[in-house]
């Protein structure tokens, strides 16, 4: 439990690292998925489409800088996931989004506890902070796209 305190603690640090802002984080990843289901693609190709040009700056090569920058990202990721779970429960039935509302609660521990192991690995080592953050931002993309072709399945109907 003190490694994830850790973990909050970091990524809540690298907020305060400056780094050198994107025309539109929102929309480059917003583009990519719209593309990419366009041409019937994985949409996982989209992850990292800010946090690595990010990490190719001055300010992405520390380590507080990495973190800061898939922390810039997993927000983005996260609006997306919150946006498509309000929508998809809105299409549902009540026990069908009942299903949604306990899956999303045990995704969340599951993601929590995913992100702390390589805090039992790493203990006291700054990459584990880079890791952990990198976990945190592809457990909620991933998520985001799941839930995103849900709504898209719930919306077809």
């Amino acid at each position: 439990m003190k490694a994830f305190k850790a973990l909050t603690l970091a990524c809540g640090l690298a907020l305060l690292v400056p780094y050198p802002a994107a025309a539109d984080d929102a929309s480059v990843i917003s583009a990519c998925l719209r593309e990419q289901s366009e041409k019937g693609k994985d949409a996982r190709v989209c992850v990292g489409r800010v946090a690595e040009p990010c990490m190719e700056t001055p300010d992405g090569q520390s380590t507080q800088g990495m973190v800061a920058c898939s922390q810039r990202e997993m927000k983005i990721w996260d609006g997306l996931l919150n946006e498509a779970y309000q929508r998809l429960l809105k299409g549902l039935k009540p026990e069908a989004a009942e299903d949604v509302r306990k899956a999303q609660r045990i995704w969340l521990t599951l993601r929590d506890a995913d992100c702390r192991v390589p805090y039992y690995f790493y203990s006291g080592g700054t990459i584990v902070q880079v890791l952990g953050a990198g976990c945190l931002l592809d457990h909620t993309a991933d998520r985001a796209i799941l839930i995103r072709s849900w709504r898209d399945m719930a919306e077809e109907r």
